[in-house]
């Protein structure tokens, strides 16, 4: 067998693709061509598969986006779903705060006598102190020494743990009254609410809602207030506009251009599926509230959704209320939540939309939260100033009649309509009757005035729906000095009927320049 005639060689190797070899040549330059070809033909080699491995990673990293998009639209898809699989109620127990202060810590070590020895490097005990008394004398000095440290320095210590102690003594004392204070707001609280205590209800239904757990556009902003006359929880809840809720169905890798790429939902699909999270709020919030609330002092839920934003024709904020329902307890807690489509549902409860939600057309509260807290006011600047009308409660039945037939000839005067206001014979049972000629909002309207100074009956509200329709009217109004029940709104939802009640009275008078009082009294005819 021959020599071999390569007498030069060289290994490369291209880490990348995992690959080696050795490179032969009869000389340097031959080795060094070969090597140079083969690490650039590695090269694109690797190139190639750097390049399909990106595309691979992408199109998994695209796959992945794709699984986190569906979670996130999954999670408001299901909304609703997810407060039916929980306990809406208030766990009082978990309100308590049980923690007990952390135990006294400190972190400095007494000090010994072997540190103080170190420190001063004290002699150790020998038989050379028996060969030289000095070097014992010497050494008994020093133990002396180490002992007045000793003691000076535990004195020290424990003047800096006494006072250490009594700042920890101090701060616990703190940290438990706090603590008590707040069991007991808290213990004080239950029995409010067990009691039927109005704020402690609205407390309490403010607490539900915001323990509510919702995807992270659900802001959970909200106002709550309870009416104790008609047992009515009004919500008022700021809902997500459409810039908040995520539009994106998934994202695709786009080999043109070597990227990933959003997959946007249609508009149509957004559409539907904004207006679905929408109702989806206000059936969840009003199933919270009934469910949570194990006592008998709510027997209806209002809710009022509002969005907020800025309009893309003027760039102006605004603030409206898109939706609105009333529903009575024992009518909501029969339906299976579970099996319901939203906007049906919202729908069958006569609850108010106008046109698609997506379009944020404003609607009318069914009712308003009294936003100065005062269900019947008497307040000292009122009180003041009652000189011009008397408390209306205690008023002569047709003074009081002819007083609301001049504030509502004003008020429809001022809207813009001709209006004129005939006075009506008591035996049709009206007080009033409204001629507005404005095509959109006028009409006949009935308007009767009822002094009262207890719930008004639904009897009540029965004849005055009986009356609009002997009269061929379009509209009545009941005015009252006292206030509606349940049972009187519940009928009036569905109707052209407006129940205004005594402190909407004192409002609607205020608004026209008035300081009026009610004051309901049991002796009061």
């Amino acid at each position: 067998m021959s020599a071999s005639k390569y007498y030069y060689s060289k290994t490369v190797n291209n880490k990348y693709l995992g690959v080696s070899k050795e490179v032969k040549g009869e000389t340097d330059f031959e080795v060094e061509m070969k090597a140079f070809n083969q690490l650039k033909k590695w090269k694109a080699q690797e190139e190639r598969a750097r390049e399909r491995a990106k595309i691979t990673d992408m199109k998994e990293r695209a796959e992945h986006s794709n699984t986190l998009a569906r979670a996130e639209l999954n999670s408001y898809v299901n909304i609703l779903d997810y407060t039916l699989t929980v306990d809406d109620r208030i766990k009082w127990t978990k309100l308590y705060d049980k923690k007990t202060y952390q135990k006294f810590n400190f972190k400095e070590c007494e000090p010994t006598y072997e540190q103080i020895a170190q420190e001063i490097n004290l002699p150790n005990k020998s038989f050379l102190e028996l060969l030289l008394p000095g070097r014992k004398s010497k050494r008994e000095g020093a133990e002396q020494k180490a002992k007045n440290i000793l003691e000076e320095r535990i004195k020290e210590f424990n003047k800096r743990k006494d006072e250490a102690l009594k700042l920890y003594n101090k701060e616990k004392k703190e940290y438990e009254d706090k603590q008590k204070k707040h069991n007991d707001e808290i213990e004080q609280l239950k029995v409010n609410f067990e009691a039927g205590n109005p704020d402690a209800i609205e407390k309490y239904g403010r607490l539900v809602l915001e323990y509510s757990n919702y995807p992270d556009a659900i802001k959970k902003e909200f106002e709550v207030q309870y009416d104790v006359n008609s047992q009515i929880i009004i919500i008022d809840y700021l809902l997500p506009n459409q810039g908040e809720i995520p539009h994106i169905t998934g994202y695709k890798y786009v080999s043109s251009k070597k990227e990933i790429a959003p997959i946007d939902m249609k508009q149509k699909e957004f559409d539907k599926f904004y207006e679905g999270i929408l109702y989806q709020i206000t059936l969840r919030t009003i199933h919270e509230i009934f469910e949570s609330i194990y006592t008998n002092h709510v027997l209806g839920v209002v809710f009022n959704g509002w969005v907020e934003g800025v309009d893309a024709s003027t760039g102006n904020d605004f603030k409206s209320c898109v939706l609105s329902i009333q529903v009575n307890k024992d009518e909501f807690v029969k339906i299976n939540l579970s099996r319901i489509e939203p906007k049906q549902c919202f729908r069958s409860l006569k609850g108010i939309s106008a046109g698609p939600l997506s379009q944020l057309a404003p609607v009318r509260p069914i009712i308003t939260i009294k936003r100065e807290n005062a269900r019947f006011i008497e307040s000292r600047e009122v009180l003041a100033n009652v000189e011009s009308i008397p408390n209306l409660a205690a008023m002569d039945w047709g003074e009081f009649e002819h007083l609301v037939r001049e504030l509502f000839e004003k008020y429809f005067a001022e809207i813009g309509g001709e209006v004129r206001i005939t006075r009506a014979s008591r035996d049709y049972g009206v007080d009033a009757i409204v001629f507005d000629p404005d095509p959109i909002r006028g009409g006949k309207i009935v308007i009767q005035a009822k002094r009262y100074n207890n719930v008004v009956p639904v009897s009540a509200v029965r004849d005055l729906f009986g009356t609009v329709h002997n009269e061929g009217a379009s509209k009545g109004i009941l005015v009252t000095t006292s206030y509606f029940g349940n049972d009187s709104r519940e009928f009036a939802k569905d109707k052209p009927l407006t129940l205004l009640d005594g402190s909407n009275l004192i409002y609607l008078f205020k608004q026209h320049g008035y300081n009026v009082r009610i004051d309901l009294k049991k002796n009061n005819v």
